[in-house]
């Protein structure tokens, strides 16, 4: 439960920073992804699962379009990564950025599947599509900040697991 509780306000924090973001770039970096993809990297399928629903639910609340709908898309995202982490290096920062990379492109066209169900025009899909090649930049610049953002933590992550009692 803690985890839990840790990895909602991680990704609260990571909402309000994607909310701070200006609204004039054509993409904004989809940082809750980026925790998806660790979620399904390190996570059993119970609080991982879980985790990623409630993610997708509180992108759904910030983004104000349709409640549930980023709640399925992480939650099967999660499922297909955690289905094939067994098989994975998880420790290795190339296959981070290619996770990233298929997982924005996965996200766009399941959007776009579930919104050919739900939404009541069918232009939705164009402007997803369009906007595909710069979501997967924005969130590989977005991948490759955090990843020199953990190289730059490293030294400290032994005394900080220390402090948070094997909460991680």
């Amino acid at each position: 439960m803690k985890t839990l509780t840790c990895y909602l306000i991680l990704g609260l924090i990571l909402a309000v920073i994607e909310t701070l973001i200006p609204q004039t770039m054509a993409s904004k970096p989809d940082l809750l992804l980026l925790l998806v993809l660790t979620l399904g990297l390190k996570e059993k399928v119970i609080l991982g699962g879980s985790a990623s629903w409630l993610l997708g639910c509180l992108q759904d609340s910030v983004s104000g379009f349709s409640l549930g709908l980023y709640g399925l898309v992480y939650l099967l995202l999660y499922l297909i990564l955690r289905s094939i982490s067994g098989h994975l290096n998880s420790e290795s920062p190339i296959l981070l950025l290619f996770l990233v990379f298929v997982s924005s492109l996965l996200q766009s066209l399941i959007l776009v599947f579930t919104l050919g169900f739900l939404a009541e025009h069918g232009t939705y899909w164009r402007q997803i599509l369009t906007g595909i090649p710069g979501q997967i930049l924005v969130n590989l610049l977005a991948a490759l900040l955090f990843l020199q953002i953990t190289t730059w933590l490293k030294p400290y992550r032994r005394r900080f697991l220390k402090q948070a009692g094997g909460l991680f």
